[in-house]
């Protein structure tokens, strides 16, 4: 069997109390720095269950592909703006994690057990 239904249910049940932990937060306190802390804690734990879900081997790919997106937007900056500014990447820079974290997480559930090349 190449995909297991029973990981891949308990990851999205991790998934769901995760967002209703983060919902029940983000009421409680409404504050941007809350805003911050829920948004690098999604994209942690989404790293770390695709990391758990690829392996060693092929988690290197989306991570070097994480490494080009984080040095896309620094030579956007660049190019738009003539100097680089960490308040203004910062909360892009996260933004952007926060989906490609999601896209990985999602493909790395599907992806079975993948050949070693």
């Amino acid at each position: 069997m190449l995909v297991d239904y029973h990981h891949i249910l308990m990851q999205l049940v991790i998934v769901l109390l995760l967002w209703g932990l983060t919902r029940l937060v983000r009421r409680i306190n409404r504050g941007p720095r809350v805003r911050r802390v829920c948004r690098y804690v999604w994209v942690c734990v989404l790293w770390i269950m695709s990391f758990i879900n690829l392996g060693m081997y092929w988690t290197a790919y989306p991570i070097a592909l994480w490494m080009v997106l984080a040095l896309g937007l620094i030579f956007i900056q660049l190019a738009h703006n003539h100097e680089f500014i960490y308040r203004r990447y910062w909360p892009v820079f996260w933004n952007w994690s926060l989906l490609y974290a999601g896209v990985v997480f999602i493909a790395s559930l599907f992806s079975g057990r993948l050949p070693l090349i």
